[in-house]
This record gives C-alpha cells, sequence and structure tokens, in this order.
C-alpha cells in the first residue's frame, strides 16, 4: 500500500528584495517554510516536489534541542540540503520542469523530530519571470522502488542437479549428450573438407549458359 504524505502547511514564498522593496530589483531568491501541525515527532525520509525555473535549493531544517531539567529545549536551524542544483545551468530549459525526489542519501543528517522545514530558492538569471517549487509533498519514509527478488530457483540450493528444471528447457543431461553428438559430426564434417578450388559456376571444367546472366 502507498504511504500517504505527511500532513503539512507549506507557507507562501516570500521574495527577498535588495534595498527598497518598492522597487522592481530583487535579490532573485524566494523563501517559504513548511510545518507539520498535528503530526507528533515528525520524521522525513523524501520530498517530492515539481520544479519550476528554480536555479539552485536549499533546504533547513528546525528542531528543538534535547530537554534541560524538564524545560523544553531551544529551537535551532540547521543546514540538511547546502545549494543543490536543480538547473545545470539557469540561463536554459534543461532541468527547469524536472521531478525530484530527495531521500535521506542527499541530506546530510536525518531529519527526526523536527518542527519545520524551511525552502530558500535561487534563481540567479534574470531570464525567468517567476520560479517556485510545486506538487510539493513530504513522507515519512523513503518511496524509492525497491528492486525486485531474484526467483526462487535462482536462489535455492537444489538437493540434485536434476531438481532445478525450467520451463520449456530440456533435461541437462540429454542436452549434453546431443551437444557431444553434433560436436562429433562437426569434427568429420571438418576432416573431410576438400582442398580443391571449386568455381562458382562451373561444372566439368566448363561453365553452364543457363547460370551466366546477361549484362
Amino acid at each position: 500500500m502507498t504511504e500517504k504524505p505527511l500532513h503539512s502547511n507549506v507557507k507562501n514564498p516570500v521574495m527577498l528584495f535588495v534595498g527598497d522593496p518598492k522597487s522592481e530589483f530583487h535579490s532573485g531568491c524566494k523563501v517559504f517554510d513548511v510545518t507539520f501541525p498535528n503530526v507528533i515527532h515528525p520524521e522525513v525520509g523524501e520530498i517530492r516536489f515539481k520544479n519550476h525555473y528554480v536555479g539552485i535549493l536549499t533546504v533547513r531544517a528546525k528542531f528543538r534541542s534535547a530537554e534541560n531539567n524538564g524545560e523544553p529545549g531551544e529551537l535551532k536551524w540547521r543546514t540538511c540540503l547546502p545549494r543543490m542544483k536543480l538547473m545545470p545551468s539557469p540561463h536554459t530549459e534543461s532541468g527547469s520542469q524536472d521531478y525530484f525526489s530527495l531521500t535521506r542519501k542527499h541530506l546530510l543528517f536525518d531529519l527526526v523530530n523536527l518542527t519545520a522545514l524551511r525552502f530558500i530558492l535561487q534563481q540567479p538569471s534574470p531570464m525567468w519571470r517567476d520560479f517556485k517549487l510545486e506538487e510539493l509533498k513530504v513522507f515519512r519514509t523513503s518511496m524509492m522502488p525497491r528492486s525486485a527478488p531474484l526467483p526462487a530457483w535462482l536462489t535455492e540450493e537444489p538437493t540434485e542437479p536434476s531438481d532445478r528444471k525450467i520451463p520449456g528447457v530440456p533435461n541437462l543431461e540429454s542436452l549434453s549428450a546431443n551437444l557431444q553428438e553434433l560436436w562429433a559430426l562437426a569434427e568429420v564434417v571438418s576432416a573431410n573438407q576438400t582442398t580443391v578450388n571449386l568455381g562458382r559456376y562451373e561444372v566439368d571444367g566448363c561453365y553452364d549458359i543457363n547460370l551466366l546472366s546477361y549484362t
């Protein structure tokens, strides 16, 4: 059964401006947070999303430190995914509409007992009017497909050689005997080969006119 994504609250992205916020010039950077209301001890194993012209992605996680004398610990931010390139070149279309799946192998540490995730989006190219992440889903465990197990007849040790039979394939002993006969016939033919060169259309040293074509 497919695991459902964690219940999360994705906040609207905030554009970071340089200087006067009323000016049209911006830093090419957006930030938004994802929280997990009503989820006890959220543990994240996979993050899925569709890219929309985001060049570089950084993800930070917010944790609560260990309790001290029964008091809740301090909330701290840690970077779990530093500057991952989603587009090989920000000035071209490559990677701009791709789907991504971030698992534990992409992260610097396991995301357990966290309170929020912060996504920092960067697009250094001025060619694209907007950039964002779409269809964002967070799963507790990784949903990466596992490799199919090997068939039992390949992994189980047979008690006797004749026990291992494959449908459509003859018995190994009879197959080996037939191959021995074919090998013996090949040796006989090879020993009786003639060394006389044969003409392609010669019959008793002459050419048959019916075998020739006119051009």
